[in-house]
């Protein structure tokens, strides 16, 4: 019951200056938008169609210790880009919590019973998820939303909260798909001829796992490069490199080349109980997500290579479990 009373509890919401990546010059929403744009929130497992003119920042939170999602916040605004305007009137928040227990249909059906935090609640659908919208009680009345995902609850707030704001939210909430289950790793093999004998980690059945030079690969059923082996045409690859490092720490190593330098939004986490820096990049036709990190003066490098956005969301699972059951033999 107390679980569930937090993922219920309101949601207050104030205006925030951002500076993170940008899109486009933020500006008010407006009801005859030319543009729209689909963005993936790859850790979620949904999309929103949003105006090009609205400004979207993710903000997926890992916890360090075992590289799992933990939380996940997301903002749709017009205000914080850094060629628009430090503030505004119009904010989508979401809040995720995939830590939090798992509820039922009938647990989230429980703020109809909330007369204490909300008034006009009733039922909502984005058309893919079903949930409930309501007006919170008190000096922000925002409207606010909530929809099962997954077993849990994924909370949004519209700021600030009048009926412009509302349709303008609305309309981007109806645009909002759950895109291909994310595949989990029920049966999994956890060493191959193939891995090297001084680290394991789990991946599918039915897998090909290779040396490849100075590599271990992993790769998908549906592999497959170009003629020329530099385009990857389908399927993933999951690659564990191996270098001698030039520096004592990852952040170090990383500052040493001017194109891992200028990667932005790196996050820690780690990694066989290693210190680990991930990011996610785009390079001479690579697509791929690297995590990296230092031990006994060898450079590591865990690399999960996609052919483009849908794949990236389809097969985050199984990365995910790469980093969480990567381990050292000796």
């Amino acid at each position: 019951m107390g679980a569930l009373l937090l993922v219920l509890a309101p949601i207050y919401l104030y205006i925030r200056v951002f500076s993170k990546e940008s899109t486009t010059p933020a500006q008010q929403p407006e009801q005859n938008a030319t543009k729209d744009k689909e963005y993936i929130f790859e850790e979620l497992g949904i999309s929103l169609v949003v105006p090009e003119d609205l400004h979207v920042i993710k903000s997926p939170g890992f916890n360090a210790s075992t590289g799992k999602l933990e939380s996940y916040t997301f903002y749709i605004q017009n205000y914080g880009d850094e060629s628009g305007p430090a503030t505004g009137d119009f904010q989508i928040y979401g809040l995720y919590q995939p830590s939090l227990p798992e509820i039922t249909p009938e647990d989230i059906a429980a703020i109809k019973d909330d007369a204490e935090n909300y008034v006009n609640v009733k039922e909502f659908s984005t058309g893919a998820i079903q949930g409930y919208e309501a007006r919170q009680k008190g000096e922000r009345a925002n409207y606010v939303y909530f929809f099962l995902l997954n077993e849990r609850i994924l909370k949004i707030a519209v700021s600030q909260g009048t009926e412009i704001n509302k349709a303008a939210a609305e309309k981007i909430l109806k645009t909002l798909k759950v895109i291909e289950k994310i595949q989990t790793i029920d049966d999994t093999e956890a060493t191959a001829p193939g891995m090297r004998k001084e680290y394991n980690f789990s991946y599918p059945k039915g897998w090909k796992v290779a040396k490849v030079n100075n590599a271990t690969s992993v790769t998908s059923p549906d592999y497959k490069m170009s003629g020329d082996d530099t385009v990857l045409e389908t399927g993933i690859e999951l690659a564990v490199y191996k270098k001698r490092a030039d520096s004592a720490t990852i952040n170090e190593e990383l500052a040493l080349n001017p194109v891992t330098l200028q990667i932005p939004n790196k996050t820690d986490a780690v990694v066989a109980g290693q210190n680990a820096i991930r990011y996610e990049y785009s390079y001479e036709g690579v697509n791929a997500i690297m995590t990296e990190f230092i031990k006994d003066g060898m450079r590591y490098s865990l690399r999960y290579r996609f052919t483009a956005e849908d794949s990236k969301n389809i097969y985050m699972g199984i990365y995910e479990e790469m980093l969480r059951t990567f381990e050292f033999v000796n």
